[in-house]
Parts: C-alpha cells; sequence; structure tokens
C-alpha cells in the first residue's frame, strides 16, 4: 500500500492528513505535522501487529507529493529524522 500525506496550512498550524487511513494531526510547523502524523502511523502499525491483525504492508509514504522511502521491507516506519 502506498501512503500519502497531505499538508494544509490553517490559522497558525499545519495540519497533516493521510486519507488512506483517515488519520490526521497538526503541529506548529510543517515539520511537526509530520513527525507527529509519523508517530500515528507507527504507532498503527505497531498496535496492528500486537494484536495479531493483519495488515497490508507499506510500501511509501509520499508527502505533498515528494515520495519519501520511509518503510522497510516489512511496512514498519523506522525512526524519523527531525523535518523542516
Amino acid at each position: 500500500m502506498k501512503l500519502s500525506v497531505k499538508l494544509v496550512a490553517q490559522n497558525n498550524e499545519f495540519i497533516a492528513n493521510c486519507p488512506e487511513l483517515d488519520i490526521s494531526c497538526y503541529g506548529a510547523d510543517r515539520g511537526e505535522a509530520i513527525r507527529r502524523i509519523h508517530n500515528v502511523l507507527f504507532f498503527y502499525i505497531q498496535s496492528a501487529k500486537e494484536l495479531g491483525l493483519e495488515i497490508e504492508s507499506f510500501d511509501s509514504i509520499s508527502i505533498e507529493g515528494e515520495q519519501k522511502s520511509i518503510v522497510d521491507e516489512d511496512g514498519f516506519l523506522p525512526a524519523i529524522p527531525n523535518v523542516h
């Protein structure tokens, strides 16, 4: 599965939305919004695996159309570096 993240500036914050999983997060800046949605996606994957649920592995994630290969071969999201 390919995930995408769309960023929207609203008032004094950024909203990061992953439409494939219907997940949204916000942050004071673009980097914070991306880090937060990354953490939620990581939690989603870890929780599903811990509960024994089968989930489709994630191939890649696209942030505002820019392809990022931040998932490993098992569909996990490794730690993300600071994004500015």
